[in-house]
């Protein structure tokens, strides 16, 4: 998936209008984050390029940059990931 592919997915996971641009740069940048803590979860000799690729990959970026959006500027302190996403990740780092 393109990054572009990536930000439309994300904006119809959150309702966003693809016209409206406005939080563009901080959902890339939520994307981006969410995208280096999957990577850096996994393991270290891990193909990179054929992890970014799996489906369980992509839906675990989109649901954590979901979750930074949907809670920023939140002063609630999270215990952790929902499970089917714990799941996802745990799948990714042990493949």
């Amino acid at each position: 998936m393109t990054d572009f592919e990536t930000l439309t997915t994300l904006k119809n996971s959150l309702k966003i209008p693809l016209d409206i641009t406005d939080d563009d740069v901080l959902l890339n940048g939520y994307l981006n984050s969410a995208k280096a803590y999957i990577l850096n979860a996994c393991d270290s000799d891990t193909d990179t390029t054929s992890l970014v690729k799996d489906s369980r990959f992509q839906i675990a970026q989109i649901e954590i940059a979901t979750l930074m959006y949907e809670n920023r500027g939140s002063d609630k302190t999270a215990k952790g990931f929902p499970y089917t996403l714990q799941v996802l990740i745990n799948q990714l780092r042990f493949k």
